[in-house]
């Protein structure tokens, strides 16, 4: 759970690859009002770290300004609240708790709140299985399926190490028996030769530790894992009767592309039971920095209590370039990826749930790491520029050197050079806006109303009222936009641009679908004249059987638009769920 730079809109799949968006707001006719009102600067009062334990080091004036880095972005992202812990090799430990438990009641976080961690519970999981093959138990490069018989694996052979590097091909949020013509799972690339993050192998792998041990994942995981590392307390379920540990947690209340934006209106979230090996673990921060330690001497070489040394490399060492996911240079290894800040390589995780978003970076070699998680969720957002930049503090503390600025919060929100979009545009019915440059952001404006423009999960978005139900997508001749797509209409540049003709075959599939599982959501898949476009997702291409992604050729994720019935399909299964179409 927790893809690193994910796509828009509401979540298909546990990591929200693809984008459903607004438009079931629109369908349901929700008012452009919140329940709970987005957090503001002066309702997040500052706080102070909380030493647990002294080393070596002086840090208190790099604690002093990520406290306050750590304040500002949740202000500028308008999110409740956050746990943090930063942590060194030689024995000190801080803590920190910002902003609100309860946006209500304004009950603050504290350092002994539980918070979801996610796929960061991925790292707990692959030490398992490493340990499990350092005793023989599991060979990590034969087929998995000798480990857990009966489970309705693929033709082709996959490995647990392809299943914890994400290279098996396996899809992301696929249940394991998945509701498919043949009832089976697929892969869709041959395993080993590319990245593709998968949640359906992490559940497939916590079952064969399951079938291999004859215990539940969670008490594998206490006695290989958590134990050793004196961890034992972390939650390792997310329960109904753990909640009263837990904050409060937040999700936008309507589901708008405003949703995905800084200072989208929030509303208490429905509170989610977790059981899933991909992620349903929950510790307090203090928890996180004794777990990290460990981590920190495992990725140094030294796997003792819970590996050998030689396991321990492998566990640290860097299969697959993971890019997309996790930033430019990085590397996904088994269960955790490596990415460099500033250059010099550390473990890194996130872990998106419901409605919490947490973060970890670890530099073995500088001897530092920081965790943080926040009680909230817009789009995907993970607090990764918090623990990176403690990371940049501490690394600078520890050479007694001056002390890196802060990031800007908002700098993942902002365009990366927005001036080839500023113009005038002209929709299909008279509307007419234009684009221009503001002073953090460009501005879209209609009539007497401006908002602005954002990178909203890598697309183009804004939260004006009349433009909030889809990204704006740039349509290029000869590399200048000369249009600009808002969902079905073509909006163009200085001039007014001919809709292009929809055929009935594709008007039959398009539409609004819903899932009502929480980590599911909508679908919304509209024509493009003769292409079909999951919102969020970029264009479809029929494969015979299923249709996929245009960018997805071999089908990890795979649509099959179902149930026809006067004229149009009453039903979209994504990769073995179902999505109800909803009216017309």
């Amino acid at each position: 759970m927790g893809k690193e730079f994910e796509g828009a809109g509401m979540q298909i799949t546990r990591r929200g690859w693809l984008g459903a968006t607004a438009a079931g707001a629109a369908a349901f006719g929700a008012p452009a009002v919140a329940i709970a009102a987005p957090v503001r600067r002066a309702e997040i009062p500052a706080a102070k770290f909380r030493i647990l334990s002294t080393g070596q080091t002086d840090y208190a004036p790099a604690l002093e300004a990520l406290a306050a880095y750590a304040r500002d972005e949740l202000i500028a992202i308008g999110l409740p609240g956050m746990t943090l812990s930063v942590t060194d090799n030689a024995g000190f430990t801080a803590v920190i708790a910002l902003g609100w438990a309860d946006l209500e009641t304004r009950e603050p976080v504290t350092p002994d709140h539980l918070f979801q961690i996610g796929s960061i519970s991925k790292s707990f999981l692959a030490l398992t299985v490493l340990s499990l093959a350092d005793q023989g138990a599991i060979d990590i490069d034969a087929p998995i399926a000798r480990y857990l018989p009966g489970a309705p694996w693929p033709d082709a052979p996959i490995t647990a190490a392809q299943i914890m590097s994400h290279t098996a091909g396996l899809p992301d949020g696929a249940a394991i028996f998945p509701r498919t013509p043949d009832g089976r799972l697929w892969t869709g690339f041959q395993a080993g030769s590319r990245f593709s993050y998968s949640n359906t192998g992490f559940d497939l792998l916590g079952a064969a530790v399951e079938h291999v041990t004859g215990e539940s994942h969670e008490a594998a995981i206490l006695k290989h894992v958590r134990a050793p590392l004196g961890v034992a307390d972390i939650a390792g379920q997310i329960t109904q009767a753990n909640r009263p540990r837990f904050p409060k947690a937040y999700v936008p209340w309507d589901q708008t592309r405003a949703a995905e934006m800084p200072g989208a209106a929030m509303a208490e979230a429905k509170w989610d039971p977790e059981d899933t090996p991909a992620g349903c673990i929950a510790a307090t921060s203090e928890m996180m920095a004794r777990y990290l330690r460990g981590m920190m001497a495992i990725a140094g070489g030294k796997g003792a209590p819970v590996l050998s040394d030689a396991m321990a490399r492998r566990f640290a060492t860097g299969v697959i370039a993971s890019d997309a996911d996790f930033g430019p240079g990085s590397k996904y290894a088994l269960g955790v990826a490596i990415q460099p800040v500033d250059g010099a390589p550390c473990l890194h995780h996130t872990g998106g749930m419901v409605a919490f978003s947490s973060s970890f970076h670890c530099d073995h070699v500088a001897g530092v790491a920081a965790f943080a998680s926040v009680n909230a969720r817009i789009g995907g957002y993970r607090p990764r520029q918090t623990t990176a930049y403690a990371i940049r503090l501490m690394r600078a503390a520890r050479a007694k050197a001056p002390l890196p600025p802060p990031p800007d919060p908002l700098a993942p929100s902002k365009i990366k050079d927005p001036a080839p979009l500023y113009g005038r545009y002209f929709g299909p019915d008279d509307e007419e806006f234009t684009i221009s440059p503001g002073a953090d952001f460009p501005q879209l404006s209609e009539a007497d109303a401006s908002a602005p423009l954002y990178l909203a999960d890598g697309m183009i978005a804004t939260p004006h009222y009349d433009f909030a139900l889809y990204s704006l997508d740039p349509v290029r001749t000869d590399g200048v936009v000369t249009g600009l797509w808002a969902g079905p209409s073509l909006c163009g540049r200085d001039r007014p641009l001919p809709q292009p003709a929809v055929p009935d075959r594709l008007r039959a599939l398009a539409g609004v679908y819903i899932n009502r599982d929480p980590w599911a959501g909508y679908a919304v898949v509209f024509a493009r004249g003769e292409t079909l476009v999951v919102e969020g997702g970029g264009p479809l291409v029929d494969r015979g059987d299923w249709w996929s992604l245009e960018k997805d050729v071999g089908g990890v994720e795979r649509f099959r638009f179902e149930g026809m019935l006067n004229g149009r399909a009453t039903r979209l299964n994504v990769s073995g769920a179902d999505f109800i179409r909803l009216g017309d």
